[in-house]
Formats: structure tokens, sequence, C-alpha cells
């Protein structure tokens, strides 16, 4: 919101603030939900069916034609043929994928509206998203109408999965800033009523607040509930503590940040519940979702996911590589082979869910914020130490410098100065003895702007 905005927002009753979230819902709800996106739902209905020959072709189909769309409509793609002709003359396929550079963020940012498609060459309405930022300039992207509704169609068909209709009602803690910062009495919650969603706040889950966003969700007892692992962990953990009854949900999705297994464990065990982690981008380039039994699928008819080496060559299964992604669905603004950021694994074999989708071993997190020795050797996960430790409530490891890592931690008056060493010697373990390692102990750790929670943060790149 701009400032007026932002004043005439705050500076009204609750009622009419709950009048305005609902206004905003009804505009995401039109914007994300309709006749392309129903259509959508019924095609992911059949292909989801398919064994892994027919979701090939299926990718391959929406390959080819993404492919002449962004050569015959985008600057950046018809400039591509000109310096090379057969490109035009023979598009490449998946088998020649590399035929196509890959497209890098930096890309993006200096010079966007190469990437974007010519007036009146997409369908339906063009409007601009941003990323949050996190790890440097943010992002401006564009978007047509139909693909934004094709995309949630993927959520449509995750929530059926998982027994939610639309229109049920949900219970969300993301970024949005609902609330004024010095709220300091309920409710720290509003209601959109044009999506049946309860919108917590993200920003104002101190320890005070706790029992009153425990009793809101108890007397709303939604089917779905959805957010910031690390909102949604915070209420778990009191709930757990507390020794709290709660009414289940179907289901809880966590989403956005990376999901942690001591995270996961207090969650489900709080909310009673599966919960089912889902990982995407604000680009649409890939979406993965769990299922039932717990394997990371890749949606193939949401994009082309490449895993690959330093040196731009396919990784085995099991190795982690960069994750270079293709999206089928967004006209205005077709990112082809462009390098997300993360760092995933892929996962041989079969689920024992059935589905022919692809999986994913792991979800490594962003390639800016993996950690290193000081040999240059990638750190790998290490929130398991924190699961065996007494009293810690969060973590957040940052590298300050090529040797340097500075831990910070809530935790309350069981974790003691036994617990401190063990922690120092359990990271020396792995990442070196000639690592130094730093403990901030307290109250609080800050929250980004968009209101996520980095739990790894790298400042040596």
């Amino acid at each position: 919101m701009s400032n007026w905005k932002d004043r005439a927002y705050f500076g009204s009753p609750v009622w009419l603030q709950n009048a305005a979230v609902s206004l905003l819902g009804w505009q995401l709800q039109r914007q994300r939900y309709g006749r392309a996106g129903r259509e959508f739902v019924e095609h992911l209905a059949r292909t989801g069916k398919m064994d892994a020959a027919g979701l090939r072709q299926v990718q391959e189909d929406a390959f080819a034609e993404l492919v002449g769309f962004a050569l015959r409509n985008v600057r950046f793609y018809r400039d591509l043929a000109r310096q090379d002709p057969t490109l035009l003359a023979s598009p490449p396929g998946l088998s020649a994928i590399d035929r196509l550079p890959i497209v890098e963020k930096e890309m993006l940012r200096r010079n966007a509206a190469s990437f974007v498609a010519d007036k009146g060459s997409c369908p339906g309405s063009v409007f601009s998203l941003g990323t949050s930022g996190t790890s440097g300039t943010p992002l401006k992207l564009y978007c047509d109408t139909p693909a934004r509704q094709r995309h949630y169609a993927f959520w449509i068909r995750l929530r059926q999965q998982n027994g939610i209709a639309p229109g049920t009602r949900r219970a969300t803690f993301f970024g949005r800033i609902i609330l004024e910062p010095h709220t300091d009495r309920p409710p720290f919650w509003r209601f959109d009523r044009a999506q049946n969603n309860v919108l917590f706040s993200s920003y104002h889950l101190s320890e005070a607040n706790l029992p009153h966003y425990y009793r809101k969700l108890c007397d709303l007892a939604a089917e779905e509930i959805i957010g910031y692992p690390s909102s949604l962990f915070q209420v778990a953990r009191y709930i757990v503590r507390e020794n709290l009854p709660f009414p289940a949900p179907r289901v809880v999705f966590t989403t956005a940040e990376t999901l942690l297994a001591h995270q996961r464990e207090i969650i489900a065990r709080a909310f009673g519940a599966p919960v089912i982690d889902q990982y995407g981008c604000t680009e649409m380039v890939i979406f993965v979702a769990q299922c039932a039994h717990g394997g990371y699928h890749i949606h193939p008819e949401h994009g082309y996911l490449e895993i690959l080496d330093d040196n731009g060559r396919p990784v085995p299964d099991g190795v982690p590589g960069s994750a270079v992604c293709t999206g089928f669905l967004n006209r205005a603004m077709p990112l082809i082979r462009y390098r997300l950021g993360d760092r995933l694994i892929a996962a041989a074999g079969a689920c024992p869910c059935g589905s022919s989708f692809p999986l994913l071993a792991s979800i490594e997190g962003r390639l800016d914020d993996i950690l290193m020795t000081t040999d240059g050797r990638p750190l790998t996960r290490l929130d398991p130490i924190f699961k065996t430790l007494r009293g810690i409530a969060e973590t957040q490891i940052i590298q300050q410098e090529n040797d340097l890592l500075v831990i910070k931690l809530v935790a309350d008056s069981t974790f003691n100065d036994e617990d401190e060493a063990t922690l120092v010697h359990e990271l020396r373990k792995r990442a070196g003895a000639d690592m130094r390692i730093s403990i901030e102990r307290l109250t609080e750790i800050p929250k980004d702007r968009n209101g996520k929670f980095r739990t790894v943060i790298s400042r040596i790149r």
C-alpha cells in the first residue's frame, strides 16, 4: 500500500479493515481462478494418471509450443534466432535443450523488457509480480492472467488430493502486513470473506500473543492451515509445550521456506494432521509438492527441470546441482532455462503412491545460502544438530566470513553451557576445526521484511 492507503487502512476500525482485505481477496480470486484455470484442472486430472512416457510427451509438446512462441514474440529469443537462423528453421526439443542459453537472474534484472512478449501476443491481461529479493535486488516479473490461473490449478489439484474442496475455510500465515507493528492486543488476524480465509499476522507471534492465536485457531477449526514453516512452528511449539488440545484440520501445507525436520515433527504433533510441503517460486517455473507418502514430486505439466553442475552438465540422481527451469505456463514473460538459484537433488526410483511424477530427494536451498568450509566444501544440512539439544526454539546460521559462523539462538532456561559446548563441538565436527563459531543468545530472531525467516544465510559471496 502507498502511504495514504496505509494511513487510511490502519486508521480504520477492524470491520472496515476486514472489508478492505476482502476486496483485495476478491481481486486475487478473479486473477487466480477463472475459466482458464477450470479448464486446466480438467487437463491436470487426465495427465495426473499418465505413465512416464505420456508425461514426457506432454512436456515435449509444451516445450515445442513455448519455444516457438518465444522465438516469434520475445525480443531476447528473436535476437538469438537472428544470430542462429537454425533455431527458427528447426526449434530445439528437450533432447537438444542446451542449444538455448541459460538465463541468469542478473540478465532479468538488467533488461527485463527484452524477456517480455510483444504487446498483444499473449492471451488475457498482463500484470506485474515481484520477488521478495532477499538475495539482492528484487526482480520485476510479468504474467498473463490465463497463466496465473493455470498455475493455481496445480494448487487446486494438490488440495483435491488432500480432501480440500474450493471455498473451504482456510487459515494462512504469510507475510502480508495486515496490522501495525506496534499492535499489542488481538485480533492479530483479518478475515478475507471473498476467499473464506483468515489471515494471521506472521509479525506478532510473540509469547504473550500466542494464546490469542491458539484460541482463534480453535474457534476457526479450519480444514486447511497453510503458511511459512517458521510461523506455523511457533504456534505449534506453544500448543505442544502447553499440552493443549486442537481441532485437527484435514491438512497443513507449508511453503515458501525450507521445512526443517524438527519443525515438521512439532507441526504435525500439534495440529494432528499430515504436513504437506510445497516448493515453488514467484517466477512460476517449477511446482513441487509432497504426496501422502512424503515423496517430493515434480509436477511435469508445470515446467521442465534440469539439475546441472557448475559446467552446465546434468548431474546424476543423488548428486546436488543447480536448478535450471523452463516454465510452460507464462507467455507474458517466458523463462526458458532459467537458473532459479536453488540447489536440488533428484531421486531415482518410484514412489509408493504410484504416481509417475519424478521425485526430488532433497531441496537443499538457495545457492546463495549454501554454507562452505574454509577449504571450499559445501556443508550439508545442519538442522539435525539442533534437534538433539534441549530448549532450542529457533536458530539461524550466518556465515559472516570464510572462517566464521554466527549462530543465533532463541532458547529457554533448559539450554545450558554444556548444551552450548555440545553445539559448538558438533558444528566443528562438520565445518572443521579452523572454523570460528560465535553463539548469540536472543529473545527473538528478526524476520525479513516479507515475513519469511531464513534459517541459513551466507554473506561470503
